[in-house]
């Protein structure tokens, strides 16, 4: 019998989208799973759609809870699985029907714990346009970190991943912070023997308007600077192999608070303050990475360069595109 596979759905006030999500997982070529869906205390009908669609399908468990945020939800319902491998799923996203299939087939071929897959990014009314895989890879853990930091292929986000249950022993989603994946993806990852990953873009996300991925400037944005100074501890504790990747990506983290930041309030100024020093200590060593990616080199050259004229392409980007 094919092994159990968890799928873990944080809902929180996506009445319009929960339909759309729960749907694709109901279809998917692999079926032996259990769905996990965790109203984390929705004030619309999101709670009472999740009982309606447990009523449709067995392999669905709801459970409500008092809001504790995303993470605190990952959480709730991690402790609450039963499979052999487990995946996340954002509750306004949705996945291509052979999703759960492609990554299961992808980390038993390779005796993998985690398997990783592409995201397709959606725009308001758009329909994903899914993207069959052309290669297949696998690394141990140093490697996928250091391609993870590099932004290499994949993104640090729980979403997009099949993971072993064993691994999320000892470790939770750090609550009520921004960017949780990214401040414990390397805490992961640590603990696979091997991570493979397909360039398959079957994972998709949703840019809702006013999301957190739309928004220009969030307070809870600064954690990201307090994140990079985690991941540059991490790497001089476990492996100095990960030292140049962390500062290519504290160098991300730093120019993201340093042109998204207001300039004009007090509290602020000293978070863009830390986050151009760090970028005029740590720049010119990145720019001669040569596993750094053209888009952060560019970004660093004209920080150099034109401050100004780096505010004013910024803000033309689309970052997701």
């Amino acid at each position: 019998m094919d092994e159990l596979i968890s799928v873990v759905i944080p809902v929180y006030n996506v009445e319009k989208y929960l339909y759309k999500c729960i749907e694709s997982i109901l279809k998917q070529t692999y079926s032996n799973l259990e769905i996990i869906l965790v109203d984390d205390g929705s004030t619309d009908s999101s709670g009472k759609k999740c009982d309606e669609l447990a009523q449709r399908d067995n392999r669905i468990k709801v459970f409500h809870k008092k809001n504790g945020g995303l993470s605190d939800a990952r959480n709730y319902g991690l402790r609450k699985i039963t499979g052999d491998w487990v995946t996340f799923i954002d509750s306004d996203d949705y996945v291509c029907d052979r999703y759960i299939e492609l990554l299961y087939r992808a980390l038993k071929e390779e005796a993998a714990d985690i398997s990783i897959c592409n995201p397709v990014h959606v725009f308001k009314d758009e329909e994903a346009k899914f993207v069959d895989a052309t290669k297949v890879e696998s690394f141990d853990a140093i490697k996928a970190i250091q391609k993870m930091w590099y932004q290499k292929d994949f993104l640090p986000s729980a979403w997009g991943k099949l993971y072993s249950s064993k691994i999320f022993e000892n470790i939770e989603f750090t609550k009520g912070v921004i960017y949780e994946d990214i401040d414990i993806m390397h805490e992961i990852f640590i603990k696979a023997r091997k991570i493979v990953y397909t360039n398959a873009a079957y994972y998709a996300y949703l840019h809702r308007e006013n999301s957190i991925t739309t928004q220009k400037f969030s307070k809870k944005d600064l954690y990201i600077l307090d994140i990079c100074k985690k991941i540059r501890k991490f790497s001089n504790d476990v492996d100095a192999r990960l030292i140049n990747a962390s500062k290519a990506y504290s160098i991300v983290g730093s120019m993201r608070v340093y042109l998204n930041t207001p300039r004009d309030v007090e509290e602020y100024k000293v978070y863009i303050t830390d986050a151009e020093n760090y970028i005029k200590a740590n720049g010119i060593e990145v720019l001669r990475d040569k596993n750094v990616r053209k888009k952060t080199k560019i970004g660093v050259l004209l920080f150099y360069i034109s401050k100004r004229g780096m505010k004013v392409i910024h803000s033309k980007v689309n970052r997701w595109k």
